[in-house]
């Protein structure tokens, strides 16, 4: 498995290269257990799948490139909009674009080291390419901002399609798409003091973009399918329905609230979420069964809403 993404998928290479501030000493993930890539990579029997990062791992059964914090975004932009682009991180600086490079850079001096173009593309047609969300974390950012949403979006699927090319030049044959989750009914988006709700009771403005990302998307997807044809696999994981289900059963999932957050600030006591006290900070209290939860810390899940929406992907 060769897995990218963002916070959603990273399993430690941010907490190598100490980039988060919200990490504690030996946490490699933004929640409290498993990630989604770690029931996809479980059900294939896939006993780990190191992050880039690591020193010394094994890279046999795959590599991790997600990274938390990763924008769509330059630096130079986020400065000039004055964009927070330390919110949940210090001031090291990661674009999507790093991830690529960093594939690149691995399938010639590992995967492929010593092959032949042939060799080297014969070994990826046999693996699976997981590609996480794209632009969470610039959409969070943005949120208090006067960046558009949409623009995001554009550039989200720039980069999407960017990664999509280098993976099939490369020989990819499998890959899964993941798409963006109703951000609009996370705690950071509801804890906005006035927004329009939606049919789901979440933040009208945030769910129209994140249908429309995922809209673009999809489109982007059969693009590439028609130009590859049958030979190539690309399969698109429905995040934004697999969560408006389960959060609309929550009793049938074991879970108890649909928008609170399990770890954050009591300041809101109805979502426990405010971005001046994240989750890890001085003042953040966490609850005592994160089971019972959906949100982690109100802007990553937890490992029991992973594992529901694991589910729904691999089954």
């Amino acid at each position: 498995i060769y897995a990218f993404g963002d916070s959603y998928t990273d399993t430690g290479n941010a907490q190598l290269l100490d980039s988060s501030k919200n990490l504690k000493k030996g946490q490699e993930k933004l929640n409290n257990g498993w990630l989604l890539i770690d029931f996809v990579r479980d059900a294939l029997n896939i006993s780990s799948l190191p992050p880039y990062k690591s020193v010394n791992a094994n890279f046999s059964s795959g590599v991790n490139f997600a990274m938390a914090g990763a924008t769509v975004f330059t630096e130079e932009f986020l400065s000039q909009h004055k964009i927070n682009s330390t919110l949940m991180w210090k001031d090291g600086y990661h674009s999507f674009q790093t991830q690529i490079e960093w594939y690149n850079k691995f399938v010639s001096d590992i995967a492929c080291k010593g092959k032949n173009n042939e060799s080297c593309k014969a070994d990826m047609e046999n693996s699976l390419f997981w590609v996480g969300e794209i632009g969470i974390d610039d959409y969070v950012r943005a949120l208090r901002s006067k960046v558009s949403l949409r623009w995001i979006k554009d550039m989200a699927m720039a980069h999407t399609s960017r990664l999509l090319a280098t993976l099939l030049d490369s020989g990819a044959k499998y890959i899964v798409v993941e798409g963006l989750p109703p951000l609009g009914c996370y705690p950071f988006a509801k804890s906005s003091r006035h927004f329009v709700k939606d049919d789901m009771n979440c933040n009208a403005k945030i769910n129209r973009v994140t249908k429309a990302h995922n809209h673009d998307l999809q489109d982007m997807l059969e693009g590439f399918r028609r130009r590859k044809g049958a030979n190539v696999s690309i399969s698109y994981a429905d995040y934004f329905d697999a969560y408006k289900v389960i959060t609309g059963n929550l009793n049938k999932f074991g879970f108890e609230d649909a928008f609170k957050a399990c770890c954050g600030h009591h300041r809101n006591k109805i979502l426990n979420f405010s971005f001046k006290i994240l989750c890890g900070m001085s003042g953040a209290e966490t609850c005592r069964d994160p089971d019972s939860y959906i949100h982690w810390d109100g802007i990553h899940l937890t490992e029991a809403m992973y594992r529901q929406l694991s589910e729904f992907f691999l089954h």
